[in-house]
């Protein structure tokens, strides 16, 4: 769902193609759209807000959200855009655009709506197989429901990841198996697998790259890159799993 005006979005589609091929960024604020300057070291990759240009807008009321283009994609946010996300506490929408084509606003972060579970486009960092995670646990038993998944818990939040794609096969990042433990989750035996439960798995990766969760009536519910999300008889990956895990309550 489209959480800003046409005007919003029009508006920042026209900064990003006068800024191509550097990255415009701008801040929403009072429900208006607030272009501003892009005063990164490299700013066909990065941006920094100008803080002159921040101030002003912000004397027009409350940040309401953040809002970048991705010339030349990734229609996708970086590790420093969820960290950024995080830090402001808004909002954060990427634009992404080749020099022919505009993409529609990618939208995440703070009280973004949750998409449907089943059936949602693949989008690194927003919604991939850790969001297919993340988001069952913060819906919780009584939301799932409304969706006809069946689900044991009340609203779980687990933290965010900010996490750039295919970090799996970066040598200092090994982000489920150095962080489920802090997160509240420990290793069972698959055997004793039930609803509620997440499994883990290798996915042409000597790490660990994949998960998803076990849902009542015996079925998984999992997302891949270039696939919709779904669920699916847990048979088959409940015996491939590389790892299963409880969340101790």
């Amino acid at each position: 769902p489209l959480m800003f005006s046409q005007e919003v979005v029009e508006a920042a589609q026209r900064h990003a193609r006068a800024e191509f091929p550097k990255e415009s960024c701008g801040l929403v604020v009072g429900g208006v759209y607030h272009p501003c300057r892009n005063v990164a070291e490299d700013p066909e990759k990065d941006f920094i807000v100008h803080p002159q240009d921040q101030a002003k807008a912000l004397t027009k009321g409350k940040l309401q959200a953040v809002i970048h283009s991705h010339p030349g994609g990734p229609a996708w946010p970086t590790q420093a855009d969820m960290e950024g996300q995080l830090k402001t506490g808004v909002p954060w929408a990427i634009i992404p655009l080749l020099e022919d084509r505009m993409g529609e606003p990618l939208v995440w972060g703070a009280d973004t709506p949750i998409p449907p579970m089943i059936g949602r486009q693949f989008v690194h960092g927003i919604t991939d197989c850790y969001s297919i995670i993340r988001d069952t646990f913060r819906l919780g038993r009584e939301e799932l429901a409304k969706q006809d998944i069946v689900w044991p818990f009340d609203p779980i939040e687990l933290p965010e990841v900010p996490r750039d794609d295919a970090w799996w096969l970066r040598e200092d990042q090994d982000l489920y198996m150095d962080l489920f433990q802090p997160f509240g989750f420990e290793e069972i035996n698959f055997k004793e697998a039930r609803a509620g439960d997440v499994f883990l798995i290798n996915v042409n990766s000597p790490k660990v790259n994949h998960g998803g969760v076990l849902l009542g009536n015996n079925l998984l519910m999992q997302h891949f890159p270039g696939r919709l999300s779904r669920r699916e008889p847990a048979g088959l990956w409940a015996r491939q799993a590389t790892v299963w895990l409880r969340y101790k309550h």
